[in-house]
């Protein structure tokens, strides 16, 4: 039986490329890799800031040990070359807006199976990047939630800061030097659970609601401030670029 945890060749290969690269952009700094289980599958959960983000977690989750496999935008894979890549390493395409229908549910799918096979699998609860005017996560999908109460898995939630300093929202391209501070940080394990009579969405609700309070305690703590009190509801914007339309 093949190592669920076997970094593919192409991620290999890549990391030579890619990681000087980053070294050079930032100043890293991964903190709880301790807390990434050395067995057995798992959820990661983090906040979205940039599209440095992947890259960033990628990183980290490497040093830990950890081949990156994430839930990525179907559009992405539709890039040359870029597709190719990402099918090549594992990624699990989800559909968004228009192009959803029963494709989301065959990304949970997925990445379920790819949990109970063992691996570890990244995901971005929000959907998108975060449109709070202050940076905090905003409220989540019910994805992650959905998919940690399908396989029982631990979710280890995550927070990243600074990646947003190394390539800006709406930047074409990343900022060049001077270096910039890039941080990732892993919390505890946690296990979510439906209670007892409880329907499958509102567990989906309730977790969905525990798992970003604990993202929400890690943004803060690397920022060193408090975090506000509601999150924001990306459902209420004029406009949700992640959808593709105007309300």
């Amino acid at each position: 039986m093949s190592d669920p945890r076997a970094v593919p060749s192409l991620i290999t290969v890549a990391q030579a490329f890619v990681r000087p690269v980053a070294r050079a952009w930032t100043r890293r700094t991964w903190t709880g890799l301790e807390n990434l289980p050395e067995s057995g599958g798992a959820l990661v959960v983090c906040n979205h800031l940039s599209v440095y983000d992947p890259i960033a977690i990628g990183d980290a989750l490497l040093t830990g040990g950890v081949p990156p496999r994430f839930l990525a935008k179907e559009p992405l894979f539709d890039v040359p070359v870029l597709g190719a890549a990402l099918r090549a390493t594992g990624q699990i395409p989800v559909a968004r807006g228009a192009r959803a229908g029963t494709r989301a549910s065959s990304a949970l799918d997925a990445a379920q199976d790819a949990i109970t096979r063992g691996q570890i699998v990244a995901m971005f609860p929000e959907g998108t990047l975060t449109r709070d005017p202050e940076l905090w996560p905003m409220r989540a999908r019910l994805g992650a939630a959905r998919i940690a109460l399908a396989t029982g898995a631990p979710v280890i939630p995550a927070a990243v800061w600074g990646t947003r300093e190394v390539w800006p929202y709406g930047a074409r391209r990343p900022h060049v030097p001077p270096r910039r501070d890039v941080q990732v940080s892993f919390g505890r394990p946690v296990r979510l659970e439906a209670a007892d009579g409880e329907s499958p969405r509102d567990a989906a609700i309730r977790c969905t609601g525990e798992i970003m309070e604990q993202i929400v305690a890690l943004v803060a703590q690397i920022r060193g401030i408090a975090p506000p009190a509601e999150l924001h509801d990306p459902r209420a914007d004029a406009f949700r670029p992640e959808d593709g339309h105007r309300r």
